[in-house]
């Protein structure tokens, strides 16, 4: 008996320690979320044989749980090993950006991106802006750029910038795709799948590495109709961003035509429209190997009164636009001599985002004036943000080109891509009237000039020597302070090497960085320093600490006459 009573209870545990795990393995096969991939598990009801053979069968799809070990990949390995990491077999996608999934995720089940909790997601910028918010890279917004890319203290402006990021969410692994438009979207998919197909390896140094979060930033060029995706006739090209943005100023491919512009730069390209920024008086246009494609060109930042415009083009203010089947033509000045031009300097607020009101009535009176194009001397705003460029620009309404040398307080931080995204290269030069005027940047380098632009600087002046042109330099920092004891000018070695060159080639100087107006000669150079623009002024009226801008005369004889402008804040 007693043998039988222990079988008895031993059967029992068995049995109920059978019932528990019965219960265990089922709860879990329904419940628990796989650690790689989707899984689908079917449940059925217990039920008698006539009901199980109608009663339907019931599926669920669990989403996924990559359960990535951060501390396990060095930088940019994450970004290089995204679709190991990641499933596309669904992908959560931002309203309107469906055909972006589709074209980079072919076959991948798309659900909206409100349901996004984990995985891939492809967001529009206002999504993105929505759930990054706090991270190291993030979509911000600005009421003149729009959206904007931001990495740990710089911003990114213009729709060329997409947005990779791999982070930890409340346990969950995710990968976002975004960008500043539909066309950063586009470009961070590409620069992905790149990467995936093995043309592309991830640069390291590029790659912001933060605790539980990878990201990079790239950007296109090449994008022409802005869709995200590059279609028959365009021409990509994809960077990884650090802080320096690259830019290609001469040359773009536009419906399958290679088109090289001189004299400007192609600031835009929209459709079969090229937005080329007139950087000159002499703005020429190439396209290499021909093939017949009608474009239409924007010329921009030039002065129609004085030039050779084309048959049938249309003309603004400070514009022409036409459009053509030719692959080439040139639009250049009218022979001109005894001109006016003016210029202006340091018209940055004393701190801020708002423009001087004095700068906004010196503008005013520039337009209404009669000179030709105005030079201006640099520092357009107080410290390169982003913001502060928005100000400006809202208020940036010339009625003549506007050629400019950089300040110090513009190009720096954001400044340096914003400036050069609007306003191109910083070392140009052009030939106007009988004179050749110079641009350079003399503030990149602790106020002096590298050894290539010393080289690129002889070079312009022999060329000015060479066509009997006056040269007219033009540089943010003057090459002294004419202050007693005063020190805003170039290294004084710097800006001895500048005054001898000067001498030699009997050139002229246009200045700004000391916020006074001053025209006088040292060491045998004449120039002039034009500081007034509306920062805050460094002298007394009488030492030439007003508000002002500059009427300059050049005649035909190479001799330049200067007169002050003076405006009452």
């Amino acid at each position: 008996m007693k043998k039988l009573l222990v079988l008895f209870l031993i059967g029992i545990i068995v049995l109920s320690a059978g019932c528990m795990g019965g219960k265990t393995a089922s709860s879990t096969s329904s419940t628990a979320p796989s650690s790689t991939t989707s899984t689908t598990s079917t449940v059925t009801t217990s039920a008698t044989p006539s009901e199980t053979s109608s009663a339907p069968t019931m599926t669920t799809t669990t989403p996924e749980v990559q359960e990535i070990d951060f501390k396990k990949y060095r930088r940019g390995e994450l970004l290089q090993r995204w679709s190991e990491l990641f499933s596309s077999k669904v992908v959560y996608v931002s309203k309107g950006y469906e055909a972006l999934a589709r074209h980079y995720f072919p076959g991948a089940e798309i659900k909206p991106a409100e349901d996004f909790i984990q995985g891939i997601a492809i967001l529009s910028p206002a999504d993105a802006r929505k759930l990054l918010g706090g991270k190291p890279i993030l979509i911000t917004f600005n009421d003149y750029f729009g959206y904007v890319a931001y990495k740990v203290g710089f911003r990114f402006v213009g729709g060329d910038q997409g947005v990779m990021i791999i982070y930890k969410e409340m346990g969950r692994d995710r990968l976002i795709f975004t960008g500043t438009s539909r066309a950063g979207v586009g470009a961070a998919l590409e620069y992905a799948m790149e990467v995936k197909n093995g043309k592309r390896k991830v640069n390291a140094v590029y790659a912001l590495r933060r605790g539980e979060f990878e990201g990079i930033i790239v950007k296109e060029i090449g994008d022409n109709n802005w869709n995200g995706i590059e279609d028959k006739g365009e021409y990509w090209l994809l960077s990884e961003v650090y802080f320096k943005e690259p830019f290609l100023y001469y040359w773009r491919v536009v419906e399958g035509e290679n088109v090289t512009v001189k004299g400007g730069f192609i600031r835009l390209v929209n459709g079969s429209t090229v937005y080329i920024y007139a950087k000159s008086f002499n703005i020429s246009v190439n396209v290499k190997d021909y093939k017949g494609a009608k474009l239409t060109y924007v010329i921009e930042n030039i002065n129609p009164s004085v030039m050779n415009i084309p048959s049938g083009a249309e003309a603004g203010t400070t514009w022409v636009k036409l459009q053509t089947d030719r692959q080439s033509f040139l639009i250049d000045a009218k022979p001109v001599s005894n001109f006016t031009f003016l210029a202006v300097g340091d018209h940055r607020p004393g701190s801020g985002l708002k423009q001087p009101e004095v700068f906004l009535k010196i503008m005013n009176m520039i337009n209404k004036d009669k000179g030709i194009f105005v030079v201006d001397g640099g520092d357009l705003v107080y410290s390169g943000r982003v913001s502060e460029w928005g100000e400006l620009f809202k208020v940036w309404k010339w009625d003549k080109p506007v050629f400019v040398a950089p300040g110090n307080h513009e190009y720096q931080m954001d400044g340096k891509n914003v400036y050069h995204r609007y306003f191109g290269p910083t070392d140009y030069s052009f030939s106007f009237g009988g004179y050749r005027f110079i641009f350079m940047d003399n503030t990149e380098n602790d106020y002096s000039l590298s050894s290539s632009q010393w080289k690129w600087l002889e070079e312009e002046l022999e060329t000015a020597k060479k066509l009997k042109e006056r040269p007219v330099i033009i540089m943010h920092a003057p090459p002294v302070d004419p202050r007693p004891h005063g020190d805003h000018s170039m290294k004084p070695s710097q800006g001895q090497k500048l005054l001898q060159l000067m001498k030699e080639y009997n050139a002229f100087g246009i200045f700004s960085h000391v916020h006074i107006y001053w025209y006088g000669e040292k060491d045998g150079v004449k120039f002039l320093v034009t500081g007034g623009g509306g920062a805050p002024l460094y002298a007394s009226p009488a030492n030439g600490g007003f508000y002002h801008y500059v009427r300059l005369t050049a005649a035909a004889n190479g001799t330049i006459s200067v007169e002050p402008v003076k405006v009452q804040p």
